[in-house]
């Protein structure tokens, strides 16, 4: 009996010195993009670039710049791609304003930035 409880102990003791807890595999994080404006004040025709990062976004993911028109979000015409759960992109502002913007992908937005156009 005593040789039983030795060997089951032993057995213990080699899992958790190899790290079978380690096996438990941690959640995937939450889809979610980050967004920053390099100007939040341009002149008319200026060029703003966007940069942010990304979490649980595939590698080669396509995020779109997206303006706030009324209640509604318009996509812009400018994406970029996730790359090391990074992106950049750039835009040309061609309206007088204050310009409210994110970035999507699929249904994971951004908090909006916004940018004022004289």
């Amino acid at each position: 009996m005593n040789v039983r409880i030795a060997a089951v102990s032993l057995a213990s003791a080699a899992l958790v010195a190899v790290g079978a807890t380690a096996a438990v595999a941690a959640p995937a994080p939450a889809p979610g993009i980050t967004l920053k404006a390099d100007h939040t004040a341009v002149k008319l025709g200026d060029v703003v670039t966007f940069t942010g990062k990304s979490t649980g976004l595939k590698e080669g993911s396509k995020v779109t710049l997206q303006v706030k028109t009324g209640a509604t979000w318009k996509s812009l015409p400018v994406t970029a791609k996730v790359n090391h759960s990074a992106y950049k992109l750039t835009d040309k502002f061609q309206k007088k304003g204050v310009q409210v913007l994110r970035v999507k992908d699929g249904a994971t937005v951004s908090k909006a930035v916004s940018v004022t156009v004289r």
